[in-house]
């Protein structure tokens, strides 16, 4: 007889095409490796090729499937049978993406337990584990920093005889980045081409720094534009595709 399939649904609060990214992508940075892996903890995972394989601590891999079916951002499946041979007998899992604006529900379903020795004690060992990683990928996509983008500009306080660069405000935006960067914050930063005093630094922030804190850094702790040598636009960006 045919066993029902195992169905898992959670509203995340990501766009769809972020939801998506953070689930292939990122598979080994949500994935609770320490408790469901085959060889614990100080291991990683990943979707690395179409095949999902988890990299014990000590160099030993594991294949755990293989991508059947890929419709970013919407869909994907794989096959599972996790510590066996690639060509050993699986399971399927199916994942399904429905955008809700800047939510998105995330449905996850396991089937095919016929090809378990023993079928239901398979089923209800996943049964309950599936909550647990589903939990997991939903926390750490609430954990998601927000993205920042800081252009700067030639301010009214610059000496227009003199590049920005050798001129001593420059000095102070740049103690202002290398404390952004020691926190962690700082994704790029960097002047445009052919300008003078143009310039851009993307800021990855924690939950707890908004765009209003975001905002006061970079006009008030940053003393080359509170003294007006540089002035900043602050503008938030929401990343949808990641590379």
């Amino acid at each position: 007889m045919t066993m029902p399939p195992i169905r898992r649904a959670v509203i995340v609060d990501a766009p769809l095409a972020n939801a998506f990214a953070v689930f292939t992508d990122e598979f080994g940075a949500w994935w609770p490796v320490d408790n469901f892996s085959v060889f614990g903890a100080g291991g990683s995972v990943g979707i690395d090729a179409g095949e999902i394989v988890e990299v014990s601590a000590s160099g030993e891999k594991a294949h755990w499937g293989s991508i059947t079916e890929w419709e970013p951002p919407h869909r994907l499946a794989f096959t599972w049978h996790p510590g066996q041979p690639a060509d050993s007998p699986s399971s399927r899992v199916e994942v399904r993406f429905t955008d809700l604006d800047d939510q998105t529900l995330v449905v996850l379903e396991h089937s095919g337990w016929e090809v378990y020795d023993d079928p239901e004690g398979a089923r209800a060992n996943y049964g309950n584990g599936w909550p647990t990683v589903i939990a997991t990928y939903a926390e750490t996509l609430a954990d998601q920093p927000d993205f920042v983008v800081l252009q700067h500009r030639r301010g009214p306080a610059a000496d227009p005889d003199q590049p920005l660069i050798a001129q001593p405000g420059f000095a102070e935006h740049r103690a202002f980045l290398s404390r952004l960067e020691a926190q962690g914050h700082v994704l790029a930063a960097g002047p445009f081409p052919e300008t003078d005093g143009e310039g851009m630094t993307v800021l990855r922030l924690p939950p707890d720094i908004g765009l209003e804190e975001a905002t006061r850094l970079a006009t008030e702790d940053d003393t080359s534009v509170a003294s007006g040598f540089l002035t900043v636009e602050v503008r938030p960006w929401q990343v949808v595709v990641r590379g």
